[in-house]
Parts: C-alpha cells; structure tokens; sequence
C-alpha cells in the first residue's frame, strides 16, 4: 500500500486519529486522539519531519502518559503506508513486550475495512504485511537484520548490551526513539544529560504527571498550599503552562504518600529529581548532576588537551604550578576494579588530569611516575591498603618518584623509659576513621554548604571529570559507618578523589615562597 490520494488520508496525524482504535483507561475500545503529552511529542518532532532528518528522539514520561502507545501506533502507520520499513520494537521483559503487542495487534484489526491491509505473518512477535512487504517485530533485541525503525520502550529498565546490540543493526538514517519512565541514576540518565545538549541529534520530551487530566482527587473542602507545594505549581504553569488546581495537589498528596521515595521516579514533576533515589546517595545528586551537564558541555566545547580511552587531561602542566595528586589502586588486578590517578591543580584550582584503567601494579606505579613527574613533580599519595603497598614499594625503591606523600605517626616503645619514636609511612591509609572524614571533605569541596540552593553552591575548584560524576552518583550512604558504591558500580573514582584531595588542601594551605614565591590556595571571596 502506498500514501493513499485522499488529501485527508495523506496526513499521518489525521490517519492516526481516525485509522486506530486503543483501549482506553475506562476499559473502552475508542479512536486515538492526541493527548497533552502526544501533542507535545508532535510539536517536538516536527522540525526533525519537516528538514528529513532521521527521526532521533527521547521520553523520559511518568506513569500511563500515551507515549508508548503514540509511538506503536506512529510506526505501525509507517510500516502500513510505507513499503519495504522493517520496524523493531525492543522493551526489558517478555511482559512488557505482550502488553506492547496487544496495542499493535489491536489497531490494526479495527482499521475500516477497506484500509485495513492483509497480513503475510501474524505471529505472537511479527505482524507482516504483505501488500507493502513492512514488518513490526517485538524483540528483547534485534540482532539479526537491519532495522529502519527502532522504538525502545521502558529504556532505562533495558540492558545496555541489549540497547546497544540492536542500535548497530539501525543504518545511518533509521530512525530511534526512546521512552520510559526513570528507574535511578543509570545509563537513561546519561543518554538524558547528552540529549539535553544544544548540539545533540535527539529532539527530547519531558512528561510530568501534572499534564495528565485525570490525575486528580475530588476536593471537599478549600485546600491551603504549603511552600513546597506551592514551588511545583509555580514551577507547572512557568514552564509547561500548566495550572494547578486542588484535585491535583490532593492527587499528589496521596501518592506521595503510597510511593514515599518512589513517587519522583513513578510521577515525575522536573527531570532532574526524578532520576534521584531518595536516602541513599551520599552526594547531593541535584547539585552533582548539575556539575556533570556543566562537565559535557565544556568538554565538548573545551575538550580535554591530551585523551585516550584511559585518559583525560585537561591541563598542560604550567611552570610554577603546584599538584597534588592521589591514586586509588586495584584490589583484583587486570582482572578486578579500576586503578584510577587523579590530579588537581591547587594553582589555579582546577582538575588537571586522570588516569583510569584495569593495569598490573608496575604498570600503574609507572604511569603514577610519569605523570606525575609532568606535572612538576606532584605531592603524590597512593593509597597503600592491600595492593597499594606493591605500588609504593615500585615508585620509592625502584623508580625513586621524588615527592611520595608520607604519613608520621608516634610510636611507644615498650622500654623502661617508655620512650616514643616516630614512625614514617608512605602513602594514604584508608581505615574506618578516615575513610569517613576524606568522603565528607570531597563532599563539601564539590557541593559547598549544605544549605547553598542548587543555584548558588560553588566548588572547591572545578570540576570537568564526567566519570567521576557519573560515579559519584551511585556512591551511596548505607549507613552511619558504611559508604559504597550501588550494586554493579563502582568507587574507584571517588576515593583517588577523596585522596588526592587530602593532598590538595595541604598542599594549597603552603606558602612557597623560597622555591616559587607564590602563595596558593586562597579562599574564594564570600
């Protein structure tokens, strides 16, 4: 079947609305008309449509919004009045897919008759249709041949290999378009933060429960806004125009109340929340992901000097500049986690360098040395826990690195005259007192005061390391003694952070003046 002559059926957006029948939140069979959100999508994708781009676009929606039925129904038009389109529709579990199905299956077989086109194929995952030789698959993924269509639904509960597996069977100009709801900080939370980007080829969406009608109680009695309430209508009718009423704020009341922590995730109400599992993160997660779209926008207009896939520099080391540098080793090796280098110029206050790979011992300590001797012969501090000790006995015996931080401590010696001594280390010690202390120190040198708005705060120095951000978004606070990374993260990054600035703070706090005659580390002006 071809685009049909008849001026009203050559508009998708009219066949959409008088072609396809849902079943609606009554439970009643009825035509496909465009909701706040679909009329939102619409508008969002029409200047991709109308310059013939490749249709390039993201969701991020609440609970039961229309969008994944406007995209089902989008592409089955595509593949009923386009030849040759092989559309792909990938979601996480064989649940979803069933429910994803029945949408497809179900508007096809109540077209009008004479649109309705023969099937070649109707399988439990394939709906061909002969007349234009077009196939919808439903797929967990799709591997095996090449998708012109791909819509992910539920995207960030899907696995990232699975995403990217069925991404690399989509030519150049297929078209992609995601959608789900926020389910914690993950890989759907960075695909979010790049396609907010102004340089970025996906158009986005943003889908806050206020813009569904029926989400909203019966009102008995005048309602009194509390403050915070009082913020999300403000923040509703500023930026979405929409203006709520009491039978909303109740509505929100009650689910908050059901959900407690889940309700930013299930009922979305701004795109940075509500991607923030609550009591967990031991970083302020609204201010840290506000320094990670800070960190992707500079690095694509300020890329690092130097990169590799275990590199990033961002600074050619500067004569009279002063480092500070600390390294979180491996406990597994090639095998285990991430050995990780990082370097702050306390200087200018800025990050400087990082190094992050799975490598053998020798190798880091030499890529501990060489850069550290670039960058002026840094104040180095290894953590020297479990495979730490072999770093620093390569880097002090044997490549004789010429600034190893070093630890004292007073030793009682068990003698008559009860006398001490003291006793010199190399390297940092993480143990259960300090570990503590370094975490809150790195907290505050990038989050500022506890009480600074998300508009106001400022860092000890900037911040340009995405993969430390990323991580440190999932570094959680267990409990009052535990902190660690999430299931299936890690924290390699944040704890060479928190080290290398144990040393940065000493290092700043000293006045230079024989051998540079600068003084650095001077606080911020308040």
């Amino acid at each position: 079947m071809s685009i049909p002559t008849h001026p009203k059926l050559r508009s998708k957006w009219w066949r959409l609305q008088h072609l396809y029948k849902i079943v609606d939140k009554n439970a009643d069979l009825t035509r496909f008309i465009l909701n706040p959100s679909q009329l939102r999508i619409r508008e969002a994708i029409l200047p991709s449509l109308k310059a013939g781009l490749p249709l390039r676009h993201y969701d991020l929606k609440c609970r039961q919004s229309g969008v994944s039925t406007f995209w089902l129904l989008y592409y089955l038009d595509e593949a009923i009045f386009h030849p040759n389109t092989f559309v792909g529709i990938q979601a996480q579990e064989q649940q979803t897919l069933d429910f994803l199905w029945e949408v497809v299956r179900r508007a096809h077989e109540t077209m009008p008759n004479s649109l309705r086109p023969e099937l070649r194929k109707d399988n439990a995952k394939t709906l061909s249709i002969a007349k234009t030789n077009s196939r919808v698959v439903v797929s967990l993924r799709v591997l095996s041949t090449t998708l012109h269509k791909l819509h992910i639904s539920e995207y960030p509960l899907c696995n990232p290999d699975d995403i990217k597996q069925t991404i690399a069977a989509c030519p150049p100009n297929a078209d992609i378009t995601l959608e789900g709801v926020p389910a914690g900080v993950n890989h759907a939370h960075s695909k979010w933060l790049e396609v907010k980007q102004p340089d970025s080829d996906y158009t986005h969406t943003f889908h806050p429960w206020f813009l569904q009608r029926e989400y909203r109680d019966i009102v008995v009695e005048p309602l009194e806004f509390s403050p915070e309430e009082q913020r999300i209508v403000a923040l509703a009718e500023t930026k979405y125009g929409a203006k709520l009423d009491g039978g909303q704020i109740l509505f929100r009341r009650r689910m908050r109340r059901e959900l407690g922590s889940q309700f930013q995730e299930q009922y979305a109400e701004d795109d940075d929340t509500c991607f923030m599992e609550s009591g967990l993160h031991f970083f302020d997660n609204p201010k840290v992901t506000r320094l990670l779209q800070e960190a992707i926008a500079h690095n694509r207009s300020h890329p690092p000097v130097f990169r590799t896939p275990e590199i990033d520099q961002w600074e050619t080391p500067q004569d009279r500049h002063l480092y500070a540098a600390g390294a979180d080793v491996a406990e597994g090796g090639v095998a285990g986690d991430w050995s990780v280098l990082t370097i702050f110029c306390t200087t200018c206050r800025q990050q400087a360098f990082r190094y992050r790979a799975r490598v053998n011992v020798d190798k880091f300590a030499e890529i501990c040395d060489s850069w550290g001797r670039k960058f002026n012969n840094a104040k180095l501090a290894v953590e020297r826990n479990n495979h730490g000790h072999a770093v620093l006995l390569w880097l002090s015996k044997k490549l004789h690195y010429p600034n190893l931080y070093t630890e004292e401590k007073q030793r009682l010696i068990s003698t008559a005259k009860k006398s001490t001594y003291i006793d010199t280390k190399y390297g940092w010690e993480t143990d259960s007192q300090s570990r503590p202390i370094m975490l809150q120190s790195i907290k505050l040198a990038i989050e500022g005061k506890f009480d600074d708005g998300i508009e106001t705060f400022e860092t000890e120095f900037k911040v340009f390391d995405e993969l430390f951000l990323r991580e440190a978004l999932t570094f959680n606070h267990v409990d009052s003694k535990r902190y660690e990374a999430a299931q299936g993260y890690h924290d390699d990054l944040v704890m060479s952070w928190a080290i290398a600035y144990q040393v940065y703070v000493q290092v700043k706090a000293r006045v230079y003046s024989d051998d540079f005659g600068i003084k650095v580390g001077v606080p911020r002006e308040t």
